[in-house]
């Protein structure tokens, strides 16, 4: 049996290196990473090397495609990135339009390519798969129709009508997927929805001179109504962390710039911890974030995101530690 090259590579990243780079301590591939994990309640000093990555996230399993075709192509796009955002590290600043582009293109792969993602798209594929079988299931007739256009035998084994009826409605059935599936969905739904609403949104952009943004691994998020769901066309603040410098807002209307201060920055990393998937990333290991109070914090341990969501629900919180607290 022929082995795997050892030059294959096993820990793919779903936060790319270029990118984290950007919340080191030197702004390289090289520099000092602190990572908080926040599940485990751990913290560990890295590199970008070695945060942001499970091992063959990307793999694809179909054998009529290469197992690393989508590994291969997040690099070269990471690739074409990485210089700009080099460049806004040194010089933190507005992008101008082309720049701004290239971003946007850039946050919504981050958005579909992180863990975060999948149980998402899977949740939401879950049910439209099971509202579109109640819909067939509704008489046997529909269901024939249905059977007809799948081009599935009426004596085929489990598609009896009674069957699929009582398995329905049990219900005891869970989507799954192999990764290909997640990636390939994914960059559709970034290229059909994601991208054209994040165009369609007025930018802003909040700098911290002294690079006290933290980023997560679940890096581009959103805020609006508790009642509504939201999504990218709904939601009235998209948020997107260029580097500990330059962090990107796009507002459904055009806004007033904020003066940016320790205060507002903290507001910002504490939703960068609520929406965290497990993993934070900064370039120093006590960072800034608000507490269900208000209070300017800098020990990531007293963060306890089932007391500052209590405090929101209750409105308690000042309006710089809630979620949509941006420089407006």
């Amino acid at each position: 049996m022929a082995k795997a090259k050892s030059s294959e590579a096993r820990a793919h990243h779903f936060a790319p290196q270029c990118w984290l780079a950007g919340f080191t301590d030197i702004g390289e591939k090289t520099g000092r990473l602190w990572v908080t994990d926040l599940k485990r309640k751990k913290q560990l000093e890295s590199t970008p090397q070695n945060a942001g990555h499970r091992r063959d996230f990307y793999r694809a399993s179909d054998p009529g495609l290469d197992p690393l075709t989508f590994e291969k192509q997040f690099s070269k796009i990471e690739s074409l990135i990485a210089p700009l955002l080099k460049e806004l590290y040194l010089r933190p600043r507005a992008p101008d339009r082309g720049e701004l582009e290239d971003l946007l293109f850039f946050a919504a792969l981050q958005y579909v390519r992180v863990p975060a993602f999948r149980p998402t798209i899977l949740r939401i594929s879950d049910s439209i798969y099971r509202a579109h079988f109640e819909k067939a299931l509704q008489t046997p007739e529909s269901w024939k129709r249905e059977l007809k256009q799948a081009g599935i035998p009426l004596d085929s084994p489990g598609a009896s009508y009674e069957e699929m009826v009582n398995f329905e409605r049990e219900g005891n059935y869970t989507l799954s997927a192999e990764n290909e599936w997640f990636l390939i969905r994914g960059l559709e739904v970034a290229a059909r929805a994601i991208i054209p609403s994040l165009k369609a949104r007025h930018w802003g952009t909040a700098i911290s001179p002294n690079g006290n943004f933290i980023a997560s691994d679940n890096p581009v998020v959103m805020d609006g109504p508790k009642e509504q769901i939201i999504g990218f066309k709904s939601a009235e603040i998209v948020i997107f962390p260029v580097n500990r410098h330059l962090l990107l807002y796009g507002t459904k209307v055009r806004v007033r710039a904020r003066r940016v201060n320790m205060k507002l920055i903290a507001g910002h990393n504490t939703f960068a911890m609520l929406c965290a998937s497990e993993h934070l990333y900064s370039h120093e290991p006590d960072f800034c974030w608000s507490d269900e109070s208000g209070r300017c914090q800098f020990d990531w341990k007293l963060f306890s995101k089932e007391k500052i969501e209590a405090a929101i629900e209750q409105r308690c919180v000042i309006r710089n530690a809630e979620p949509h607290a941006l420089p407006m």
